[in-house]
């Protein structure tokens, strides 16, 4: 990667300097490397990951300081969602929270910050290792077209970015990693609750490093909602399966691509194993393997995984199922769940299936359990954590991919 990194910044002679350059390589800086650009200069260790910042530029005498430490946390970042826990939030009210944890490590998510706004069906995706978030669209509570980004590895509130060419929910996001950008598709147009027959097919997309309203791309093969979407990383293909279309409301199992880079529309990919509405998904970057976790049936849930190849078009293969007790005790309902959040720690090959909820024998079940899976070997999925709060309908990402 290189160019402007124009929203970061450092302390220069007590001024505030933006981040004017960026090095890729291999290896760290050296410590007699001069920068160019002096205080601010950025420089990208492409093997572990690890960014440094130049804060002393004096020749042969340079101090490369690492974000937070000597390298970029690695991170997965949930937000949002309707909340049914008792304990904190009234039920079924919209959240704006943000949590956080360390995808290497077992444990519960912990705090990190506020959305712009309370928010629920929305879509996450980053620019990975160069450590933007990126959240858009949403109910919140009506339809918003509300763009809004936070530092990964830094807690703190969302900032607003911009706009999307239409406001909506219930949307699927991915992004072509460090080269930076972002793409959002499908999604429902109608106001508040989104359940009536507006969807649209269009995919807009933004520069995740530089601030401003999204760009119209193209449009999917077509129009629905209840999206989920994944990529490749910087391969740089992007993914958007399943959902639901009107006249007449039929759920869906088909899959399309694009590439991210380039404007145009989606091409058929294959289908699902399944028809479903807005499950998890993961993927571990350019090893190029994506799943689909659990997701709503309409009237009923699953707890089936599929995966895909994603450099490579064709049907969804089954990869095992979602493990996990329901809340309200139904033994039947193992795993069982509809809108959960999706995530992974890219090359780490981690995926995460997050939250979620059943109805059964009409009793609500609402889940806070996190359950894990390693994406190149087919398998149930495990035990990882839990998230604050009884969530579904999140949005999620993370900074631990290329």
């Amino acid at each position: 990667m290189s160019g402007v990194i124009s929203d970061n910044t450092v302390r220069s002679s007590g001024q505030v300097a933006p981040l004017t350059s960026a090095t890729t390589d291999a290896n760290d800086p050296a410590r007699d490397t001069n920068p160019t650009d002096g205080l601010g200069t950025k420089w990208i260790n492409t093997t572990s990951g690890q960014i440094f910042i130049c804060t002393d530029a004096t020749s042969d005498a340079n101090e490369w300081t690492g974000q937070t430490g000597t390298s970029i946390q690695p991170r997965i970042i949930f937000a949002g969602g309707n909340s049914d826990d008792a304990s904190e939030h009234q039920p079924g009210v919209k959240i704006n929270e943000l949590s956080f944890r360390n995808p290497s490590t077992l444990g519960d998510f912990v705090d990190f910050g506020d959305l712009v706004a309370t928010n629920q069906y929305f879509a996450g995706t980053s620019n990975g290792v160069n450590d933007r978030g990126i959240f858009g669209g949403g109910y919140s509570p009506n339809a918003t077209d509300t763009i809004q980004y936070f530092t990964c590895s830094t807690a703190g509130n969302c900032i607003d970015f911009g706009n999307l060419t239409e406001a909506r929910g219930v949307l699927g996001a991915c992004s072509n990693g460090t080269t930076d950008r972002a793409v959002f598709a499908g999604g429902g147009l109608a106001s508040n609750p989104p359940q009536y027959d507006i969807t649209t097919d269009r995919i807009d997309y933004i520069t995740i490093s530089s601030p401003g309203n999204a760009t119209d791309q193209g449009n999917l093969v077509r129009a629905r909602d209840y999206c989920a979407a994944l990529s490749n990383g910087t391969n740089d293909r992007g993914i958007n399966a399943t959902g639901r279309t009107f006249s007449p409301e039929v759920m869906r199992r088909e899959i399309d691509y694009w590439t991210i880079s380039s404007t145009g529309n989606s091409a058929d990919f294959g289908d699902l194993t399944d028809i479903r509405m807005a499950p998890a998904t993961a993927s571990s970057d350019t090893n190029e393997r994506g799943l689909f976790m659990a997701g709503s049936y309409g009237a009923d849930y699953g707890n089936e995984i599929d995966y895909i190849t994603i450099s490579t078009t064709g049907n969804a293969t089954d990869f095992g199922d979602m493990a996990g007790a329901d809340p309200a005790g139904y033994p039947v309902a193992n795993g069982v769940r509809g809108h959960p959040g999706g995530s992974s720690n890219g090359t780490g090959e981690r995926g995460f299936c997050m939250g979620g909820y059943t109805n059964i024998s009409s009793v609500q079940s609402w889940y806070k359990q996190i359950e894990y899976v390693t994406i190149s070997t087919p398998g149930n999925s495990q035990a990882f954590g839990n998230l604050n709060n009884m969530i579904y309908g999140m949005a999620n990402c993370s900074n631990t991919f290329g």
